[in-house]
């Protein structure tokens, strides 16, 4: 690689910000998702007085024929149908009649069963109905639940850090960028990317704004324009692998590009040949170079 990094950033001089150190799963945080699980394992249970939001079965009986039901069901409170007849109930125990008028005609009802759904309530026994091993208890849970979580939090701030990090290499070193090598690789990568819009049903020649449709030229210059930036970071990615592990991103494509091709069913060559040079090393050198200075940001997570 002929472009490289003449003067690097110091980047140990960088502050974190606050949402690439924090990890810790708060009391706040864990309280709401107790939450969602007492929501998910709501239940419906058999009530004595009509409240908004129940589901209610009711007798209707009625001079007119169409009122007159052994079962109509109304759910008060939710709009499914006109108002006066769906709240008619409101307040009404088991067998209570209300009477109301609809369209003319009155129109008895008579309330025959109440259901009420109900989260279940926040302790021991949602705890235990999540049928974790181990886990009997609210505090068993809280444990659990931190314990299955946090680790992965930590790992995904330490790679949030890097990146803010990269992005601060790629900003503030001097580099040397070779104009034969970084026109290469912007022109490939905005082809594949111009070529990936048209395959997916988007077309870039229509203007963001304005009515002037652009050739396939003048939209793929504007696209090279606003991606330039992209080599710069390219280069000190790369920089920063080599820098950190001694191992190249030709190194890093050759050791992991078979196992993506495997994955999904194509040979090495035709992925290669369907995404581009330029996206593949820019997908792996952003990879690579994250995973090695994550290790160097592990250190200013939040305890």
């Amino acid at each position: 690689m002929k472009s490289t990094v003449t003067k690097l950033y110091d980047y140990t001089q960088s502050v974190l910000p606050d949402e690439c150190r924090l990890w810790r799963i708060s009391d706040k945080e864990l309280q709401a998702h107790l939450e969602v699980l007492s929501e998910n394992h709501a239940f419906e249970a058999s009530v004595d007085t009509v409240q908004m939001g129940d589901s209610v079965a009711c007798r209707s009986e009625s001079a007119e024929s169409r009122w007159n039901r052994p079962v109509m069901l109304f759910y008060p409170g939710r709009e499914l149908c006109a108002p006066e007849i769906e709240n008619a109930c409101v307040g009404a125990k088991l067998g209570q009649k209300r009477t109301v008028t609809m369209e003319g005609a009155e129109v008895v009802l008579t309330v025959e069963h109440i259901l009420r759904r109900s989260n279940m309530p926040i302790g021991d026994a949602l705890a235990k109905a999540e049928g974790i091993e181990g886990v009997e208890t609210l505090d068993d849970y809280r444990k659990w639940y931190r314990q299955a979580n946090e680790p992965t939090r930590a790992l995904h701030a330490s790679y949030r850090g890097a990146m803010f990090l990269l992005h601060e290499i790629a900003e503030k070193s001097e580099f040397l960028l070779d104009e034969e090598e970084k026109r290469a690789w912007l022109t490939d990568r905005v082809n594949r990317i111009y070529d990936a819009l048209v395959d997916a049903g988007f077309d870039p020649k229509i203007p963001k704004e304005g009515f002037d449709f652009l050739t396939e030229e003048q939209a793929k210059a504007k696209m090279y324009a606003e991606s330039e930036h992209f080599f710069a970071e390219y280069v000190a990615q790369c920089y920063m692998l080599e820098k950190l592990t001694g191992r190249t991103v030709k190194d890093v494509v050759n050791e992991r590009l078979p196992a993506l091709a495997a994955g999904v069913g194509m040979t090495v060559e035709a992925v290669i040949k369907q995404s581009g040079e330029a996206m593949i090393y820019g997908k792996f050198a952003s990879e690579s170079a994250m995973e090695a200075l994550s290790e160097y940001t592990k250190q200013f997570l939040e305890e």
